[in-house]
């Protein structure tokens, strides 16, 4: 079967291109969109790569894409599951399309999509396969934050560093093989007198990086900690940092949103939402005041993060706490550790649809969850319905960043 021109009758029409493994789609106006479909047959329970090169418009964002549709006959109208396929842009014209799927229960037929939408110019698909292949292995995640409450008014670094130890302990004595854990904000400095410069500290070889080190090393896992950090030129950041299983600095994340007291205190804003690469996977990490800012989690996922690590000192509305930590999970399709020093707010860990799978509130005690962060949650309807969406695709594939443009 050769593939199929497809556009609205009352649209301006696409100009469409066929011939040696490429497909072309040509507009002249913004106001075009249109598709070459293809069905492929496939068997129910098995894995298939689909894989293309396109040659794209510049700034296309994702208005050349490849949706694949899977139903039980050749025909949409019995479809169980639609996606689309991920890409990656390789330079501004050029983008890699590649993606396995498990073909849904029943379905014997794969219907793809080559389409182009509202944009001038011309996308071209070359050498599309659709290919059984091995499944996607499970990437199973071990997280867990520790609870601890507000030091004391006049406390020391000794003491708020000895609280850490306790909690870090409890918890790797009873959850064994753990991948990532999160502690409080800033809790080293917390009650401890004095500004912020003398409650401040170097990352690397300081004080708490040490004690991270010794632990991550001890029990093979990566650590999260965050201080005031104190750079050679004496600039001040409020910093989360990893240290991996081997010891060493993984990456640092500086806070981007800060408090009026932390402005007021000569700290300066991080001016960038990087993920942290660690060995099992990617963490974002927003910092107290950073997810009271839903751009915050949503740069994150879209800077590649695969679960978001919120470490915070306290948050006192439960109204708030116990709707927007879900939320953010819902909104970017991730995963959410959360690392808590308030003994009326829980230190928890939350999956990808806002269901809370751990929570605690007990001093030195610990959440705890294993979960795989290559697990699709779909959804019934979403945009793509009648079927079977997947949010994880789909808040970033039907983004419109044009429109979010200030």
């Amino acid at each position: 079967m050769t593939w199929t021109t497809h556009y609205p009758e009352h649209a301006p029409k696409p100009h469409f291109h066929q011939g040696n493994n490429s497909l072309g789609i040509t507009f002249d106006s913004e106001k075009a969109v249109g598709h070459l479909e293809k069905v492929f047959s496939v068997i129910p329970g098995k894995s298939y790569r689909i894989a293309c090169d396109a040659i794209v418009p510049e700034c296309s964002c994702n208005n050349a894409t490849i949706i694949v549709t899977w139903s039980t006959t050749d025909s949409d109208a019995t479809m169980v599951q639609r996606d689309y396929v991920f890409f990656k842009d390789l330079t501004p014209t050029q983008r890699h399309f590649e993606q396995v799927f498990q073909a849904p229960e029943k379905c014997t037929h794969a219907i793809i999509w080559c389409m182009h939408k509202w944009q001038r110019g011309t996308a071209t698909f070359n050498n599309l396969e659709i290919a059984e292949t091995n499944p996607v292995s499970p990437k199973i995640a071990r997280l867990a934050a520790v609870n601890l409450y507000y030091p004391p008014a006049n406390s020391t670094f000794e003491s708020n560093r000895a609280d850490m130890e306790a909690g870090i302990k409890n918890l790797c004595q009873n959850v064994p093989s753990l991948d990532f854990i999160l502690l409080p904000e800033t809790h080293p400095s917390r009650g401890v007198p004095g500004t912020s410069f003398q409650r401040s500290e170097p990352i690397q070889d300081g004080p708490t990086f040490n004690l991270c080190k010794h632990y991550a090393v001890k029990y093979s896992t990566n650590i999260c900690a965050s201080v005031i950090e104190r750079e050679q030129d004496n600039t001040l950041h409020c910093t989360a940092f990893v240290v991996n299983r081997t010891g060493n600095l993984a990456g640092i994340f500086r806070k981007v949103h800060l408090t009026v007291g932390e402005q007021t205190s000569g700290i300066i804003p991080g001016k960038e939402f990087n993920i942290i690469k660690l060995d099992f996977a990617n963490v974002g990490i927003s910092i107290c005041w950073d997810n009271w800012f839903l751009e915050s989690a949503r740069m994150q996922r879209l800077n590649g993060a695969d679960f978001l690590a919120f470490p915070l000192a306290g948050d006192a509305k439960e109204s708030h706490w116990s709707k927007t930590w879900s939320a953010r999970c819902i909104d970017n399709s991730l995963p959410m550790v959360v690392s808590v020093a308030d003994p009326k707010v829980p230190s928890a860990i939350i999956d990808r649809d806002g269901v809370w799978l751990d929570q605690t509130t007990q001093k030195h005690g610990f959440a705890f969850a294993e979960l795989d962060l290559n697990e699709r949650k779909r959804s019934w309807w979403l945009s793509v319905g009648p079927a079977f969406g997947d949010p994880y695709q789909l808040y970033l594939a039907e983004r419109r960043q044009i429109a979010y443009k200030f």
